[in-house]
């Protein structure tokens, strides 16, 4: 943030060039340029929720957006693991900087700026997108496939697979068990050209209007979805999807807001207003609809997010588990795990979205392992009345 507004912060010198006697006394001021001193800044950063977040997750890889759902307030930016930036101040030794490049869990690197597979993160896009376009009918039951499934033999031996079944496979119950299959079929119900465009009006492919500069989210390597197989596997957050996570958690910000996303700030302005970033990015009621099915998957027994639900406090939220691996076969790659969660009554008086990505969750619980540091979070900055 200092590097960001360094003009801002630091003002600039004041010049006078003048005619002086030979002692030294200014006879006359030809030119004066008064100094500017620097301004002062605030940030929307909540700096215990910051320290807080750095805590739960200063052993892993990861990062987290923390923000005010309603208002797009920046609350936290972290990534872990990370270094004391006063070690630069002075010149740090060459060891210590060769230990900070060659460590392999790179410290240097700011993930919150990146983009990650999102896995099941990012099933609720598909459902926007889905539900906006006509494509998802919510109450259509796509029946019980197991869990594999292809389209048809021209798949070859590529099958979508998943962790749990349920029926009907429904769009509320395809989020409590995070079904696979269901946000495949929807992807190829949806087709490629209103998948595209839907994710290109979500700001897919294009910079985010943030103070800092992240990566652009992107639904593909190339300029459109390739394939079948790849439409299918995008539609639950694989193929060769990649979010940026402050764009993500801007998203998730339309299910508060009557499906409008709200611009995520970081420098705080007093009374100003919230800016909405992309006005009608769905419909009032899909909004409501799809954050309903979100609350669900917390307060279901069997929702992936149930570890995180409390009595006192209305919350809905996405666990995601992305595959990180060289082919469908390989049993050798990591996972990434997410979860998103965000208080659902509009009269909360701690409104919070929180967005964690932890790298290598693999054989540690998947996003099971990020559900339980945010439950720590979450119980540290909304205590439990």
């Amino acid at each position: 943030m200092e590097g960001l507004y360094e003009k801002e912060l630091k003002g600039t010198n004041g010049h006078t060039i003048s005619i002086a006697d030979s002692s030294g006394n200014t006879k006359k001021k030809l030119a004066v340029k008064p100094r500017s001193d620097g301004v002062d800044i605030k940030l929307t950063i909540d700096s215990a929720l910051q320290n807080m977040i750095y805590d739960a997750f200063q052993e892993d890889k990861s990062c987290s957006v923390a923000m005010n759902p309603h208002t797009g307030e920046i609350l936290a930016l972290v990534s872990t693991p990370s270094y004391d930036d006063n070690d630069f101040i002075l010149g740090m030794p060459a060891e210590k900087w060769d230990s900070l490049n060659n460590d392999e869990r790179k410290p240097l690197y700011n993930r919150f700026r990146q983009k990650f597979a999102p896995g099941s993160s990012f099933k609720p896009i598909t459902a926007v997108v889905g539900l906006g376009s006509g494509a998802i009918d919510p109450n259509e039951d796509y029946g019980s496939t197991g869990l594999s499934w292809r389209k048809d033999e021209s798949w070859g031996n590529y099958y979508i697979t998943t962790l749990h079944d349920s029926s009907p496979l429904n769009l509320e119950n395809a989020f409590i068990y995070s079904n696979n299959i269901y946000f495949a079929k929807a992807a190829l119900k949806i087709g490629y050209d209103n998948f595209m465009s839907g994710l290109n009006k979500l700001g897919f492919n294009q910079s985010l209007p943030f103070e800092i500069s992240v990566a652009k989210s992107q639904y593909s390597n190339s300029d459109k979805i390739e394939s079948e197989v790849q439409l299918a596997d995008s539609g639950y957050g694989q193929g060769q999807m990649l979010v940026n996570p402050v764009h993500l958690a801007a998203l998730y910000t339309m299910f508060t807001n009557d499906g409008n996303v709200m611009m995520p700030v970081l420098k705080a302005k007093q009374n100003a207003a919230p800016n909405v970033w992309l006005q009608g990015a769905c419909s009032a009621d899909n909004a409501n609809l799809v954050r309903e099915d979100l609350m669900k998957v917390v307060s279901s027994e069997h929702g992936t997010g149930h570890a995180i639900m409390r009595s006192d406090l209305a919350l809905a939220g996405k666990t995601g588990t992305a595959e990180i691996k060289t082919s469908k076969g390989d049993t050798n790659g990591t996972e990434l795990g997410w979860f998103l969660v965000f208080t659902a009554d509009p009269e909360t008086r701690t409104p919070l979205l929180l967005v964690s990505m932890v790298e290598d969750v693999k054989n540690r619980g998947g996003s099971g392992y990020v559900v339980r540091k945010d439950k720590l979070i979450l119980d540290f900055y909304i205590p439990v009345q």
